[in-house]
């Protein structure tokens, strides 16, 4: 039986910091004297299983993959509500031309997760605005998920492991797991509005993120569902990663018991570290920051 770690950051974010406590509050509860804090004064051994916040990279002693390419499988594609496609930076003139003929704005993502989205409404030009970040998707650089853009509200976040829901919550920012009993079948209108009502469509939800839960490539993921144009439909789906992922209002305790499941049968081999020689890397500055959130956007 392998020692479970979990990554503890100083992160000062408010909520962040407290999601991140929370979490590792219910895992040591759970797993007792098997986990311990990982710190850079406490490192953990190279046999340990580790969850929370990492690196850019996978260290290989996480049990559930960061990659999750969900605008692949079939489960997002039959339930996401929306027109999507996925193209090279080359074909995303075409994409956006063929939405904006027919009166349709373009919501475009990078498929490296939290690169790059931006809008291009209808009489908008593509070149200006993607901007100098082209540079970063050319000569086999990431795909670009092109949407059409969409009035999105009541977004909730489904947690699944190993097909089955675990714990959810709705989204919005200020939402931290002290929060979790007052939001439970709660939503907000978007990811900042302070306003908290019932979701009157929490059951459609709820049985839609079953469907996808059921048949998805993965068996774990993190699953995110709103209205889309009136209807329930799935904005996207991330990787089931603990400590990784934003918790909201969510159960955490429910969490930490379904991480078993997460761990069973996980066997953690520690990869090199990846290290980019100085040589090779290109001083590069696109004047952007990473976007803090991937949400599908309103026009």
């Amino acid at each position: 039986m392998h020692h479970i770690g979990f990554r503890l950051t100083d992160n000062a974010d408010p909520e962040e910091r407290l999601e991140e406590a929370a979490l590792w509050k219910a895992l040591k509860d759970h797993y007792g004297d098997r986990i311990s804090a990982v710190t850079d004064e406490s490192p953990a051994g190279d046999d340990w299983i580790l969850f929370g916040r990492g690196g850019r990279f996978d260290t290989g002693q996480e049990p559930v993959s960061s990659k999750l390419e969900y605008w692949n499988d079939p489960a997002f594609l039959e339930n996401c509500g929306r027109e999507f496609s996925v193209v090279p930076y080359e074909g995303l003139k075409g994409a956006v031309a063929d939405l904006h003929a027919r009166g349709i704005g373009a919501f475009v993502k990078s498929t490296r997760i939290k690169h790059f989205v931006c809008r291009i409404p209808v009489g908008a030009d593509v070149d200006e605005e993607i901007g100098p970040m082209a540079f970063s998707f050319m000569d086999g650089g990431p795909s670009l998920m092109v949407q059409a853009l969409a009035e999105v509200k009541c977004e909730h976040r489904f947690f699944v492991a190993r097909r089955r829901i675990v714990a959810d919550s709705p989204v919005m920012v200020a939402l931290t797991p002290l929060d979790w009993r007052e939001n439970v079948g709660m939503a907000y209108d978007t990811p900042v509005s302070t306003r908290r009502r019932m979701n009157p469509d929490f059951e459609a939800y709820h049985a839609l993120a079953e469907r996808v839960a059921a048949d998805m490539a993965p068996e774990h993921a993190v699953i995110d569902v709103a209205m889309i144009n009136g209807e329930p439909a799935v904005i996207e789906m991330n990787p089931m990663q603990l400590g990784q992922v934003g918790l909201y209002a969510s159960n955490v305790r429910g969490l930490a018991t379904a991480s078993e499941t997460l761990i069973e049968g996980f066997v953690p081999r520690k990869r090199p570290p990846f290290v980019i020689s100085a040589d090779d890397e290109e001083d590069f500055d696109d004047g952007a920051d990473a976007p803090s959130s991937s949400d599908v956007a309103s026009p």
